[in-house]
């Protein structure tokens, strides 16, 4: 690992240290850096598992991960958004103009990787505890494994090309880590390789985790929120069978239901809805407050970022989605009327959803499609979403290419500043075209493209003789 990574790694080592003294608590003391520390020193009884697991929500929470910028980034390098005058958040990115000293490129690597280091310590301890905590301890380490595997597939997202950039995804993915090594220095995984770790961990967490443990709380990771996951991993990689049959697991479960149409837009100023799969938490304690992901969209927040009339458009009147979408009388011009709204918490504590059932419906929809085996059911999901937005609704009658469209169209309404409008673009690898396109904004981004993912970071490349970079940067 490189000297980055072995910086990463001694943090790493004096947090969870620190968390151990403190349990749950969210202040740190002050601790002189240990040079390594064995796992059956750091964990030695259930709390300290509890505390270890605490911090990776932390790290996840982080305004460079899911408290910001990872939800921010590929939104705003897509055609939903429009950059308003004043921005200058992540207008970098925006304007396709990142390079390799980047900060926010810099700083989502480094955190996801400590996170990953900070799951390595759970899933390779080898402690004893009393008998009658054993599930509980294992409850535990299933999380850690199903974390690691989000975390990756995160990475491989964020930092490489999408699964079937190259036949069989063999182009450069991202370091598979899976052991605490503080000289190692990591190579590239093909991206096949990385998914092949992401299925493998998320596999190993299911089999781990208590398969009651959801109690409607989103915020923690449960065995069908993985299944959930899961299935985007397979859609992703365009294992449509294991997609569908995943969605249906979740769908069927009975574990969430649809926020009905009167309740849909007052959901998203709430944490843990019915249809809340997996959210990362965002208390009084630990919101990022300014850095907070609604700041950059609220009228009352750096509003740097509006919604594309493009993306607004597709919303048909009287659909309850419109409701996410705030008037503010300020903007004029090109930038009126509208603000996006699905983090309105003005305390900036809204929990950010990494997935809801909502989006089960539209993977099982998809899948099913692509097989070409049962448009009824791929029909039928998306009506489910399409007429929750709106009850009179036609049903959908398309097959074939057409449904594929309607699906396609779908998940842009519905999962709009969710993150996922560019990696839909590239997977489907479509071109990047923004029809309303205000200075300096690219207008079009074609496909393939380098600048549809991030650069390896300078420092990352400067000390690890064994990673390559990203091409164009």
């Amino acid at each position: 690992m490189n000297t980055k990574m072995k910086l990463i790694n001694k943090r790493i080592i004096v947090v969870l240290m620190t968390i151990l003294m403190l349990s749950c608590s969210e202040e740190f003391l002050e601790l002189n850096p240990q040079q390594s520390v064995a796992n059956d020193l750091a964990l030695t009884n259930l709390d300290d598992f509890k505390s270890s697991i605490t911090a990776v929500y932390d790290y996840l929470s982080s305004s460079d991960y899911y408290g910001r910028y990872f939800i921010l980034v590929p939104d705003v390098m897509s055609d939903d958004v429009k950059q308003n005058s004043q921005a200058n958040r992540a207008k970098e990115f925006a304007e396709y103009d990142a390079n390799v000293s980047d900060p926010i490129a810099r700083e989502m690597w480094e955190r996801m990787y400590e996170a990953i280091n900070a799951t390595n310590t759970l899933i390779n301890s080898d402690v004893t505890v009393p008998d009658g905590v054993v599930d509980q301890r294992d409850h535990i380490i299933g999380e850690a494994y199903a974390l690691r595997g989000l975390i990756h597939f995160d990475l491989v997202r964020m930092f490489a090309q999408h699964y079937t950039f190259t036949a069989g995804g063999s182009h450069l993915g991202v370091p598979i880590v899976t052991e605490f090594d503080i000289n190692g220095e990591p190579s590239r995984n093909t991206v096949n390789e990385v998914y092949d770790q992401v299925i493998a961990d998320m596999l190993m967490g299911i089999s781990m985790l208590d398969p009651t443990s959801r109690s409607g709380n989103s915020s923690t990771i449960s065995s069908m929120a993985v299944k959930g996951l899961l299935s985007r991993v397979y859609l992703y990689k365009e294992d449509w069978a294991n997609a569908e049959s995943l969605a249906t697991e979740v769908i069927n479960s009975g574990d969430y239901t649809l926020v009905d149409s009167a309740n849909y837009v007052s959901s998203w100023a709430s944490d843990n809805s019915a249809e809340s799969i997996f959210e990362i938490s965002m208390t009084a304690v630990d919101n990022r407050g300014s850095d907070a992901l609604g700041r950059m969209y609220m009228v009352e927040g750096y509003g740097d970022y509006l919604p594309s009339n493009d993306v607004v458009s597709l919303i048909p009147a009287g659909d309850v989605r419109l409701g996410v979408y705030k008037t503010d009388t300020v903007l004029t011009g090109d930038f009126a009327p509208l603000r996006m709204n699905k983090y309105p918490t003005v305390a900036s504590d809204d929990n950010t959803k990494v997935m809801r059932l909502s989006e089960v419906y539209l993977i099982r929809a998809e899948a099913r499609a692509e097989m070409g085996t049962n448009d009824a059911g791929a029909q039928a999901d998306v009506d489910a979403i399409r007429q929750r937005g709106l009850p009179t609704a036609a049903a959908v009658v398309a097959t074939g290419q057409a449904l594929k469209d309607e699906i396609a169209l779908e998940r842009r309404i519905e999962l709009c500043f969710e993150g996922q409008r560019l990696w839909d673009l590239m997977r489907k690898k479509q071109d990047m075209v923004r029809t309303q396109c205000t200075s300096p904004l690219v207008c079009s981004v074609s496909y393939p493209n380098d600048r549809f993912i991030l650069p390896i970071p300078e420092n990352e490349l400067d000390a690890n003789p064994n990673i390559e970079p990203n091409p164009g940067y």
